[in-house]
């Protein structure tokens, strides 16, 4: 079986990783295809992914600047035939549909349309609070799920493969939980003597991520706020330059409140992340969207405590495979008396009208009272749900008051759990996600499409999928 595997990109994180870890498991199994090569249309720098072909016009594209999508899949097959020496047996896409390039959801229409045997792995959807992605789209959203028989999808979390299983209720192809997994990690052995001039901080919770608008940075200064006796600290600064100001706003904030925290933290350090995670007390997490969760599994690899944010919708799949979440929180609630009630109405309508405008949909009956409902509880609201300058309201007004910061110190539970509680989760993932049987269940799902023969090519409508998506008491004010 010859097999092409196809990103956009394999720059450092993410999808990236997942293929790292499904060649790597190949590689050190010697169970996996015969041969395989990713097509990616920017370079590869790491080491481990050594048959990769650059496509042009593969990377992520406008709209208006993407290449016409005949010509990607021409450039996408002769990637492939110099690699294979010729076509794929089966093609292998990442995120075809997320909207980061249409030509690419076109050309795996094309594909399909072709009879090509397909495993198509969404890790993120356009419909999924990323309208500006589901804009992008375009006239390919119409061709945006192809199904038949020889056609499989591969879902992160059990919440994605419902909606897929939904979309796909009428059609043929089958949907498959395929949760990524989670390498191993080698300990590092500390000297006995810190050096002296380190710059990692004492009693310091780590949220190990890069700073992007989804991943709450305002909830760590909420904690600093009210915990002084931790440091906080994200380890790296964003890429994308859109959110750069508000990085740097809340850098400022943070200073100017003297609070115990610091963004970027793995930018201003000489140490190695793995060396960086040996020196935390605890990782702590406060993301409010996730793909898939890796945050929720590795630090018990590296042997550490997680306290934070918990996200039920995508750490179900985790606990019924024994990892143990309960310490964490679903909701971190602050008085509504904190804030102006006109002033967060007004945001949530004004978020909604976007948001909806941006998916061509009307808006729901009621649909102001039914997201201003999910946000609160009585007379509080989950502070992450708030947007940036709400967050900065609420830490200003509680940082003095100490019957605030009890009320989030109970909620919050930032205790280090037991090295007997760590230990049982660490062996869970372990057990069930383990990189070896990651790469053996991909090889699995090939085999399974090839045994098919026959398949009659169709088109879901992606619509169903927006509308799973895409209600009033999903809304977040970080993410519109």
């Amino acid at each position: 079986m010859k097999v092409a595997l196809v990103h956009y990109h394999l720059e450092p994180g993410g999808v990236t990783r997942v293929l790292e870890n499904t060649v790597q498991s190949w590689k050190d199994s010697g169970k996996g295809p015969d041969q395989w090569v990713i097509l990616s249309g920017r370079p590869y720098t790491g080491k481990i992914l050594d048959e990769v072909r650059v496509v042009e016009g593969l990377d992520y594209a406008a709209l208006a600047d993407s290449i016409d999508p005949k010509t990607l899949l021409l450039r996408m097959e002769d990637a492939a035939r110099d690699a294979l020496g010729q076509l794929p047996d089966l093609w292998h896409v990442h995120n075809h549909s997320l909207g980061k390039n249409p030509a690419l959801t076109q050309a795996v229409a094309q594909l399909a349309k072709h009879g090509a045997p397909l495993l198509l792995q969404p890790h993120d959807f356009a419909e999924d609070g990323r309208p500006e992605n589901f804009h992008n789209l375009g006239k390919s959203h119409e061709k945006a799920y192809p199904t038949g028989e020889r056609i499989h999808y591969a879902a992160l979390n059990s919440r994605d493969c419902s909606f897929l299983q939904s979309m796909l209720q009428d059609h043929p192809s089958p949907v498959h939980l395929l949760a990524n997994a989670v390498p191993s990690v080698t300990p590092i052995e500390r000297n006995k003597t810190e050096p002296t001039n380190s710059k990692i901080p004492d009693n310091l919770y780590l949220y190990p991520v890069r700073a992007v608008r989804r991943k709450n940075l305002g909830e760590l200064a909420l904690l600093a706020a009210s915990h002084p006796e931790i440091h906080f600290a994200n380890s790296l600064g964003p890429t994308n330059q859109s959110f750069q100001a508000t990085y740097e706003n809340w850098k400022e904030f943070g200073k100017s409140l003297g609070l115990s925290l610091t963004y970027g933290l793995g930018e201003q350090i000489k140490e190695s992340f793995p060396e960086l995670v040996q020196r935390v007390s605890s990782i702590i997490n406060v993301s409010v969207a996730e793909g898939f969760g890796l945050g929720f599994l590795e630090p018990w690899s590296f042997g550490k405590s997680l306290c934070g944010r918990n996200i039920p919708d995508i750490t179900s799949d985790f606990a019924r495979k024994g990892v143990s979440l309960e310490n964490l929180y679903a909701n971190l609630w602050v008085e509504q008396s904190l804030l102006n009630k006109d002033l967060l109405r007004n945001k949530i309508k004004k978020s909604l009208d976007y948001v909806y405008k941006q998916y061509q949909v009307p808006l729901p009956v009621n649909s102001l009272n039914r997201a201003h409902a999910a946000m609160c509880m009585n007379d509080h609201i989950d502070f992450g749900r708030l947007d940036e300058d709400m967050q900065k309201e609420v830490i200003q007004k509680i940082k003095s008051s100490q019957e605030h910061c009890n009320s989030l110190r109970e909620q919050a539970g930032l205790d280090i759990l037991t090295n007997e509680k760590i230990q049982c989760n660490q062996n869970s993932v372990s057990e069930h996600f383990s990189t070896l049987a990651y790469g053996m269940r991909v090889h699995q799902l090939y085999r399974r499409i090839m045994e098919e023969t026959h398949s009659t090519v169709e088109f879901a409508n992606g619509r169903k999928m927006l509308e799973q998506f895409l209600s009033p008491e999903r809304l977040n004010l970080l993410r519109t």
